[in-house]
């Protein structure tokens, strides 16, 4: 509305366009988000089956042990397919709405994603340092696990040959940290690899890290990168503890 000494001047501007745009994008950006988070449980069942052809090729007498064990898993990845799209069907729920975190044993889910990423047969070696002990810690066990994969699977994909896992409980948080001698990430881009769409490969959606970090926030929690001492890269997960509350 301007006004001027002989009336005034009222201004429309129709958004309609602009507003249509911007839902597009948002659906378009879903849909990235869903097609990411799809793929993550493909990895182990892919690691199974490859795992059941070496076993059934090498004819392995305990064959029908590994075969069961597979299986459990693969359909264990398929019901975690299922929660992922039932879990983005309640993507606009408000964070007032979402379950609670609750009290974990992280050290044993941190165990259960290795023992998944060592089926595959890429020469990776793969090391855990945790107590004995249960390890608790406040997230959500599903989330959780797809944060580990997010974070191992970039590892291996950047060319790993060793990655490390260590689960440390201090005073008032537990921190999960993954080590890896791949190639690295330049340190002007180490906090960039957490926006949406950011990525160092030339391949991937650029989305996984982004959804990590908001799913490790929404527990209370903390998602950093930071440079090897000798190369590669070191992810650093920081949990609140039941007796912080």
């Amino acid at each position: 509305l301007e006004r001027g000494a002989g009336g005034a001047v009222l201004t429309l501007e129709d958004v309609t366009d602009l507003a249509r745009a911007q839902r597009v994008l948002a659906w378009g950006e879903m849909a990235r988000q869903v097609a990411h988070e799809i793929k993550n449980p493909l990895t182990p069942i892919r690691l199974g089956v490859q795992h059941l052809r070496r076993a059934r090729h090498d004819d392995r007498v305990d064959f029908s042990r590994i075969f069961e064990q597979n299986v459990e898993r693969i359909l264990a990845e398929i019901d975690r397919l299922d929660e992922i799209a039932r879990a983005f069907s309640r993507y606009g729920m408000s964070p007032a709405e979402r379950a609670d975190p609750v009290a974990l044993d992280v050290a044993a889910v941190a165990r259960d994603v290795v023992d998944l990423e060592r089926l595959g047969a890429d020469g990776i070696a793969w090391r855990v340092e945790a107590p004995p002990a249960p390890v608790l810690a406040l997230a959500r066990e599903d989330e959780l696990r797809e944060v580990l994969l997010n974070v191992m699977e970039n590892a291996r994909q950047a060319g790993a040959h060793a990655i490390e896992i260590a689960v440390a409980d201090h005073t008032d948080r537990v921190e999960i940290v993954v080590r890896d001698d791949g190639h690295g990430v330049p340190a002007d881009a180490l906090e960039r690899i957490f926006e949406p769409r950011f990525s160092t490969r030339t391949s991937g959606s650029g989305l996984g890290l982004a959804i990590s970090r908001g799913m490790v926030e929404g527990w209370g929690g903390r998602l950093t990168a930071e440079p090897g001492p000798d190369g590669g890269t070191v992810m650093r997960i920081s949990l609140a503890t039941p007796r912080a509350r």
